[in-house]
């Protein structure tokens, strides 16, 4: 299913007249999001276990009804298929949206050059680019019988693209409130040794470097969020988990076993700071049990078995369900649990404007000037020891 007015990825118009985007009290990206995609609003009172769902997406500074104050998270599983990135776009419009009492977030989506998952909302995208790199994006069709690509202005695709320098620059001056962020990760690691350098975590021997693995940033993301804020509502949905803390992380030369710990650290300081982060993937396995062990909330998707016994699941001391309830689920529906109650919910589905894919390449920027490669002009010639 795709969009029936949109022929190609550049036809999309732009949201840019919601008051989340002038400043204005006028319909916001959330509820415009709702109203294309028919997302009802979250009805915290139709849940017979309000810690469960709304507990896990709506926020309080202090204790609430339903959950312990501060940032909350999430474990996502469920096999390929079973539309794992179209739940998290779906929590996502909840998130961005202001429920009573509960205030709007700033979502961050953890892009990949190789995926857009996140292209149905386009129209309302705040793209977030490294400034140190040079930007290519191609749209790229997916249908049988006509194959292409094309580079098209990534401008001409989503309503915003801003660049950063850093993580710090990122999380001060460019997450908003109530909007969705398409955030790619600088693989040059501008700015992360730096944040590292003042973190009271720091350890001997952990370096961020242009060499590290691209999803390392991920960590310096994390690093300037909950050391240096702001310290406004803010959701990142992450996919595919095992690409950023995998189980098979060692003690390497990029020190990926170590930056594992520290993401963990991290992870665990973010609920203080009003940061909350919801992982999934097709298996935890994948995800590093030191990380895994430290959520509060768990989701099985239609497709996989839910646990029946705290034993199948690292970091629970119990599990609520006595059967297995989500294997024979249809698409669209899963199971929310904690270690006292579950809930089954659904989600509506969110089809991609076209049958295209949106592919982002960044290519590190070479210094056009020799004194920014760290030559003086007058040295040609000269060997440096």
């Amino acid at each position: 299913m795709t969009w029936n007015t949109v022929e190609t990825l550049t036809d999309l118009d732009p949201r840019e007249n919601t008051g989340t985007y002038l400043g204005t009290s006028r319909h916001t990206d959330a509820q415009s999001i709702r109203r294309k995609f028919g997302i009802p609003e979250l009805d915290v009172d139709q849940f017979d276990y309000p810690s469960v769902i709304p507990g896990c997406l709506c926020k309080a500074a202090d204790n609430s009804a339903y959950s312990p104050g501060g940032g909350t998270d999430a474990l996502i599983e469920g096999p390929m298929g079973a539309g794992k990135s179209t739940f998290l776009k779906a929590i996502g419009a909840h998130l961005m949206d202001s429920v009573g009492p509960y205030p709007s977030e700033a979502v961050v989506w953890r892009a990949s050059e190789s995926r857009s998952e996140w292209i149905s909302f386009a129209p309302w995208a705040k793209v977030c680019l490294p400034a140190s790199c040079e930007v290519e994006a191609m749209v790229v069709s997916t249908t049988e019988g006509d194959a292409y690509r094309r580079e098209v202005p990534l401008e001409d695709v989503v309503r915003e693209v801003v660049y950063y320098d850093d993580p710090m620059d990122l999380c001060q001056n460019h997450l908003e409130s109530g909007k969705f962020h398409v955030v790619y990760p600088d693989p040059q690691m501008t700015g992360c040794q730096e944040l590292y350098e003042r973190s009271p975590k720091r350890k001997d021997g952990l370096e961020f470097t242009p060499n590290d693995p691209v999803n390392h940033w991920w960590v310096g993301f994390l690093l300037a969020r909950v050391e240096h804020g702001p310290y406004i509502w803010t959701s990142l949905l992450s996919d595919e988990i095992g690409d950023v803390i995998p189980q098979s992380a060692s003690k390497d030369k990029f020190a990926s076993y170590q930056k594992v710990e520290l993401y963990r650290d991290l992870f665990i300081d973010s609920r203080k700071y009003k940061l909350s982060v919801y992982h999934a993937g097709q298996n935890a396995e994948d995800a590093h049990e030191k990380v895994k062990r430290k959520h509060r909330w768990r989701v099985t998707l239609n497709g996989r078995a839910n646990p029946t016994r705290a034993s199948q699941v690292v970091g629970v001391n119990r599990v609520p369900m006595y059967k297995d309830l989500t294997s024979d689920m249809p698409t669209g529906r899963g199971l929310f649990w904690t270690e006292t109650n579950f809930a089954a919910f659904a989600w509506p589905n969110i089809p991609k404007p076209t049958e295209e894919e949106l592919r982002v390449h960044l290519t590190p920027k070479v210094p056009s000037d020799p004194a920014d490669a760290g030559e003086s002009a007058d040295s040609e010639g000269v060997v440096s020891l």
